[in-house]
């Protein structure tokens, strides 16, 4: 009977331990939201590289279209095709509440798209504030450069 007591013990003890995570740990702030003046919500196209800024406490995800992303694996030349498109995505960094030591994206500070129409230089905007609105259109050599200059980053 001593062993059936044991099992029994071990039983209530290992329930007891489970605990359901009910907190809701989706990171709003980080989103775009329905009231961004932006032609397409840019989170939900394909990856293309990442960066962080530790001196300015950023983090951006160069994100493409189906064109800009499937030209980004094959070439590192930075020409993309006619019909591609880039958004360079912007956040500022905060801890993160459940990994120690870990930085997180806080809110978007701005969103740069770049849209490609076949001729030599692409289109140029950006978007800032909360809600993110168009606040300039037009040729940002200096950052037209840096966008196309990312290359995909690699994984096994």
């Amino acid at each position: 009977m001593k062993p059936l007591h044991f099992i029994i013990i071990a039983a209530v003890l290992v329930l007891s331990g489970c605990n359901r995570n009910t907190k809701n740990n989706s990171n709003e702030k980080a989103s775009v939201s329905a009231l961004d003046g932006l032609p397409e919500n840019p989170l939900l196209l394909a990856p293309i590289t990442f960066s962080i800024d530790p001196d300015k406490a950023s983090m951006s995800t160069l994100y493409g279209n189906k064109i800009a992303f499937d030209h980004a694996s094959v070439a590192v030349n930075g020409v993309y095709p006619k019909g591609a498109v880039l958004y360079e995505v912007i956040w500022r960094q905060k801890a993160d509440s459940l990994w120690y030591g870990a930085n997180i994206p806080d809110q978007i500070t701005q969103v740069e798209r770049l849209i490609f129409k076949g001729d030599s230089l692409p289109q140029y905007e950006l978007y800032m504030g909360h809600p993110l609105k168009k606040v300039t259109s037009g040729a940002k050599n200096k950052r037209i450069r840096f966008i196309r200059s990312q290359q995909m980053a690699l994984t096994p």
